[in-house]
């Protein structure tokens, strides 16, 4: 015999259920659950930047929301609540095979994916995107996003687009790997990863990313350089990975002090744009945290 069992959406189970999610969702937001009304805005009203929006993405995937390239940027608490309990209210069919091989039940469970090939493969894909190594062909891609003046003044150039044939030469200039990012779907590019300046006496290295600008703040893009550094850590045998960030791009990495890395040093006024000097932050991510584990500073959960 076969027995489906659920809750439908107006019960005192599923209202129950929300809570029990709110309560998580205000432990992954360090946030007391009162705060969090379901009309509370991620970004205006929490401030929630790129890495708090992966690890959001993180957490909707542990209990079952599939994410997708094209999400755009989740809106209010109410939002995430709905979609955890989207997946959580779903049908459940439990199929009963007899011993002479009839079912009782007119779905079947899917087969577990296979494992990896081989264990010590590093892992160089998400549920989104794929790290790829770079082709000759891709090089007028990475120009063209290195230019882009949503990405020019964040990246390398820091606003001043260099000539194509700089730009070629100094693609491999003091870097130690570097990928291109493609979307698992289509296989569309979407952003550049690279580790440069390896120092592996000291056992360190930089890290730098840049992204297509529509998937800035999704927390998609955090997501997959978080994914290159770890396949940093189990390739080379480094402490740690610094990040280089300039004041006017700390407000989309700020959240994660603490819980993905530490910052080691900031040097006043030390890069100019736009009018002003502005400090840069030297952030170090250690072999230890790269699994994204808080650190031992974690912050304190915010009052309501």
């Amino acid at each position: 015999m076969t027995r489906t069992d659920r809750i439908g959406p107006d019960t005192p189970a599923s209202a129950a259920n929300r809570e029990a999610l709110r309560a998580e969702l205000a432990d992954v937001l360090r946030h007391e659950p009162a705060s969090l009304p379901d009309t509370a805005r991620l970004v205006e009203d929490l401030g929630v930047d790129s890495l708090g929006m992966m690890t959001l993405s993180a957490w909707l995937v542990s209990h079952g929301v599939r994410v997708r390239t094209d999400q755009g940027r989740r809106g209010t608490v109410g939002d995430l609540l709905s979609l955890a309990e989207s997946v959580a209210g779903q049908r459940v069919e439990l199929t009963i095979r007899a011993p002479d091989g009839s079912s009782s039940g007119p779905h079947r469970v899917p087969s577990p994916p296979p494992p990896p090939a081989d264990p010590l493969a590093p892992v160089l894909e998400t549920s989104v995107f794929r790290l790829d190594a770079l082709q000759p062909a891709d090089t007028e891609y990475l120009y063209a996003l290195a230019v882009r003046p949503e990405n020019c003044f964040r990246w390398r150039y820091r606003g001043v687009p260099p000539a194509p044939e700089r730009f070629v030469e100094e693609l491999w200039a003091q870097v130690l790997t570097q990928f291109l990012v493609r979307r698992v779907d289509d296989k569309q590019p979407a952003g550049h990863v690279v580790a440069y300046s390896a120092d592996r006496s000291f056992g360190h290295a930089y890290v730098g990313a840049v992204f297509e600008p529509r998937y800035a703040g999704t927390g998609l893009a955090a997501e997959v350089t978080a994914l290159f550094v770890r396949y940093l850590f189990h390739t080379f045998p480094f402490r740690k990975l610094y990040l280089e960030v300039p004041g006017y791009n700390w407000p989309r990495l700020s959240s994660g002090e603490g819980r993905y890395f530490r910052i080691e040093g900031r040097l006043r006024d030390h890069v100019y744009y736009a009018g002003r000097h502005w400090d840069q932050y030297v952030c170090a991510v250690y072999a230890d945290q790269s699994s994204g584990e808080p650190t031992s500073d974690r912050k304190e959960r915010k009052p309501s």
